[in-house]
């Protein structure tokens, strides 16, 4: 994975930009240590892409992750998204978190084949309507 220093880089990056088409989601520990982020960026006026999602493995299975994928689709529906594609390393474990949540696997448009790895959600109220608040 990235190091340190290039997150804290890329990161930097994208605040020191006048105009976001982005946002992010974060979530912390009683003691303010970070526990996950979703980041969301709308790639044009109805898709939005599930750019980064990150969830410390300590913390899987507590619906963290719903909650942060449900934030994240709010946010695009209220800006007018209507489907939202994330892209996954195919041996990521997390892939089978996108089926369960009703990610349909991408077509690769040169092949004709299922894009293991990479998700897309055409009807983002009734996946809101999964994920709690």
């Amino acid at each position: 994975p990235p190091t340190y220093a290039i997150r804290s880089w890329q990161w930097t990056e994208l605040f020191a930009k006048p105009t976001r088409n982005w946002f992010c989601y974060v979530i912390e520990n009683e003691k303010g240590e970070l526990v996950g982020f979703a980041k969301g960026i709308q790639s044009n006026a109805t898709t939005g892409d599930l750019n980064k999602i990150y969830l410390r493995w300590e913390y899987h299975r507590l619906g963290l992750g719903k909650r942060m994928l449900g934030a994240v689709t709010r946010r695009f529906t209220a800006i007018g998204v209507t489907s939202m594609t994330v892209h996954a390393e195919a041996d990521n474990p997390t892939c089978r978190f996108y089926e369960g949540m009703g990610g349909v696997p991408m077509v690769d448009e040169k092949t004709g084949k299922s894009s293991r790895g990479s998700y897309i959600w055409r009807d983002l109220p009734a996946l809101a309507a999964r994920c709690p608040d």
